[in-house]
């Protein structure tokens, strides 16, 4: 059987979109993917993805171009091109190691017996929409949701929480397992809320209704708050948002008109060069920021309002 791979450029900041892209192209397909630094120092990073069944590069570009309309397609150099027979998946998870992010350990089913007793176990295979734990920014908002787990109970628990852009959904099950509320899963893409539903049956997650109020995950595909369930079912105690710097920048006065008085907003999927933007969108808002949560070239951040 032929495999196929994917080649594009992209600017680092641009990378979890871009693999979300990626992920979404083949419902039956989800390819393996990497990115290499194409020169030190430099920004622009090489994408991989292979695939057992031929992508359409044709929807793969009218989906960047939809999604990502400033890019330059021409400086994404994209090329598809038949591979060695290779099980590219199977490869990929004996390189993807389990993820150890503070109070949760994220773990695909070849690792199975690594997983600790003293930790909460989040099962999420290789090759599914963005969200394994294994990017920087994923991993912060873990790290985020596992100290407002400690700070947040008792009269201070949160009643409704949000994952804006949930991807896998790992974040919004990460929340399920430390708070016994009804989780909104959010995403633009109908495969990631697909996948985030899928992702609830393999970590024994109740799927519920929206306005059910009972503990469990509700996925939905929504185009932001207004006029719409995901707008409906807030306000919300604790959103949590791994997007990209300028999404959360464009939607800042949305999230924070959908956040309670008092809760919390956890921000990722921007560079640390990125954050100083970020916080000035936010503090339009009348947002501050608590706590930044650095692992590698991103930033997570958490903020509360003044």
């Amino acid at each position: 059987m032929t495999s196929w791979k994917i080649e594009l450029k992209v600017a680092l900041d641009l990378i979890p979109m871009v693999e979300d892209i990626l992920y979404g192209l083949n419902i039956d397909d989800f390819p393996t993917l990497s990115d290499f630094e194409i020169i030190e120092g430099d920004h622009i990073r090489l994408v991989e993805g292979y695939f057992t069944i031929k992508p359409d590069v044709t929807l793969l570009k009218s989906r960047l171009q939809d999604m990502i309309p400033t890019l330059d397609l021409a400086a994404c150099d994209i090329t598809l091109s038949a591979t060695e027979d290779k099980d590219w998946v199977s490869e990929s998870q004996k390189l993807l190691t389990p993820v150890d992010a503070g109070k949760f350990f994220v773990y695909g089913s070849h690792d199975a017996d690594k997983v600790p007793d003293d930790r909460i176990s989040l099962l999420v295979e290789a090759g599914q929409a963005f969200g394994t734990g294994q990017h920087e920014t994923t991993h912060g908002c873990l790290l985020a949701i596992g100290e407002l787990s400690e700070t947040l109970t008792g009269e201070n628990a949160p009643r409704t929480a949000l994952d804006l852009g949930c991807g896998s959904g790992l974040l919004a099950l990460a929340m399920a397992k430390v708070w016994p509320i009804t989780i909104t899963a959010s995403d633009i893409d109908p495969i990631a809320t697909e996948t985030t539903l899928m992702n609830a049956a393999a970590n024994q997650v109740p799927v519920v209704a929206l306005d059910a109020g009972t503990p469990g995950l509700a996925a939905l595909t929504s185009d932001g708050f207004d006029q719409t369930d995901l707008g409906r079912a807030g306000p919300y105690d604790v959103i949590v948002a791994n997007i990209l710097a300028k999404p959360l920048q464009d939607m800042a006065a949305d999230v924070v008109a959908n956040l309670s008085p008092t809760g919390s907003l956890v921000l990722s999927g921007m560079l640390a060069t990125q954050e100083d933007a970020v916080c000035a969108a936010y503090a339009e808002q009348g947002m501050i920021l608590i706590k930044r949560y650095p692992r590698g070239e991103w930033h997570s951040l958490l903020l509360r309002r003044k």
